[in-house]
């Protein structure tokens, strides 16, 4: 188990890689979408980073919490509790993003609405983070990179033809 500890964000970068790419290529082979194939994977990138990194924040947390527990010194105070709150809030947000990233690849271009709701959200509630912890810039920039995926996604009308 420590090995996964040591290693957990080499693991998770190559599980949201890995993610990224089986969704876009399941949606590309499924829906056929007229759009850009590196931007749909920018799309899906920053959110599926969010949640798998969100994931393992909630799986740390609570794995520090039993070992606290069978040692009898767990406290249940406010940060644990915003600290689950924070991962499970951010989990959700990023995926609502991916499941509106999906509708967009099945050609439902009014999901971007939703998709942009969400990634505000997100930055609105990771940003301010920011100067208590660095690590609380990189949602806001994961949501960034799916913005650049989202400017991009659709080929333009001329190169359909």
């Amino acid at each position: 188990m420590d090995f996964v500890w040591q290693h957990a964000d080499a693991l998770t970068a190559v599980l949201t890689l890995l993610l990224a790419l089986g969704c876009c290529r399941q949606w590309l082979l499924r829906y056929k979408p007229p759009m850009r194939r590196l931007a749909l994977f920018a799309l899906v990138l920053g959110p599926s980073w969010v949640a798998l990194r969100m994931g393992t924040h909630l799986v740390a947390n609570l794995y520090q919490a039993v070992e606290r527990v069978l040692a009898h010194s767990f406290e249940y105070n406010f940060e644990f509790y915003s600290l689950m709150l924070m991962g499970v809030v951010f989990m959700g947000l990023s995926l609502r993003m991916l499941q509106q990233a999906q509708l967009l690849s099945q050609g439902r271009s009014r999901a971007s609405r939703q998709f942009c709701h969400a990634a505000f959200a997100l930055v609105a509630l990771s940003a301010p983070t920011f100067p208590l912890t660095p690590v609380g810039l990189l949602p806001t920039l994961a949501c960034a990179v799916a913005g650049l995926g989202l400017a991009f996604l659709y080929k333009p009308v001329r190169q359909l033809a």
